[in-house]
């Protein structure tokens, strides 16, 4: 077992706090007051991790290069800002709920986040793993207002609903929700795969010009510039359902040979994106 690093809040901030200095690459081989000295950026002052957290070190095999420290965090995080942001490889979960920015730009590694997520969960991250054990907020695995590229590698999975513009100009990698999805999921998208168990708002898929955005409940309607091609299993789903149920994210309502209603769109885009309805057990 690699070293546990745990950080108790204290007491939850008055002020907004950037911590995109807590990741497992910036503890690991510190001693506890090495860690207490991080800098957390609070307002507009800088002060330290142990002004806020009680900081604990549980002893494990030596870390390295490979083997990281894996960084734990508890406490009401929803003023922290940047969790896991740009993180490169280990694990950091969090048990509690964190504000904006988290894991956004991130590499690699796993952010396990055991409560809800504010808004860019995720945001322009091109690889590693990001579970929600609670809701998103608006624009999870999407680019930066003023940027094209939104997620383009890796992987979301939230356990409970999102909001807007989940995956809207995303490039590459899957975001997974399993309850509810607010308007314009999928929006612009250029590649990848958003899958949504709930229902969905208005918009889905709009201006997409590829990937897959996939509904497990039907939508009341489809935009009008989406084409109906045909019922089928998709030669991917089989495979996606068996890594979700290994990973945990269940697709109780649908077997690995589901059917799915294909639209092709959007054709203002050139209808080389897809909507995948499901439609029923083959």
């Amino acid at each position: 077992m690699n070293t546990r690093v745990h950080l108790t809040l204290r007491t939850a901030p008055d002020l907004p706090v950037e911590a995109d200095s807590l990741l497992p690459e910036t503890v690991t081989g510190k001693e506890t007051a090495d860690i207490a000295a991080l800098p957390l950026l609070v307002g507009n002052h800088t002060e330290t991790v142990g002004d806020h957290f009680q900081v604990e070190i549980t002893d494990g095999s030596p870390d390295t290069a490979d083997t990281l420290a894996t960084l734990e965090l508890t406490g009401n995080l929803s003023r922290f800002k940047h969790i896991g942001e740009a993180m490169t490889r280990g694990t950091l979960t969090v048990n509690g709920p964190v504000s904006f920015h988290a894991g956004a730009k991130m590499s690699g590694g796993e952010l396990i986040i055991n409560g809800d997520a504010g808004d860019y969960l995720g945001a322009m991250m091109t690889g590693g793993t990001i579970v929600v054990n609670g809701n998103a907020g608006h624009f999870a695995g999407s680019s930066y207002r003023g940027y094209s590229r939104g997620m383009s590698g890796g992987t979301i999975l939230v356990h409970g609903n999102a909001g807007n513009l989940t995956g809207a100009r995303m490039r590459r990698g899957l975001i997974a929700v399993r309850g509810t999805c607010g308007d314009l999921a999928g929006f612009s998208m250029g590649a990848g795969t958003v899958l949504i168990g709930g229902e969905v708002g208005v918009r889905a898929g709009a201006n997409m010009s590829r990937g897959s955005v996939i509904l497990l409940t039907p939508p009341e309607e489809i935009r009008p510039t989406f084409r109906y091609n045909a019922t089928c299993v998709p030669a991917f789903w089989p495979v996606m359902h068996g890594s979700l149920s290994e990973a945990g994210w269940s697709v109780p309502e649908t077997g690995p040979y589901a059917l799915f209603k294909k639209y092709s769109g959007d054709v203002n885009e050139g209808s080389r994106g897809e909507l995948l309805l499901y439609a029923g057990t083959a």
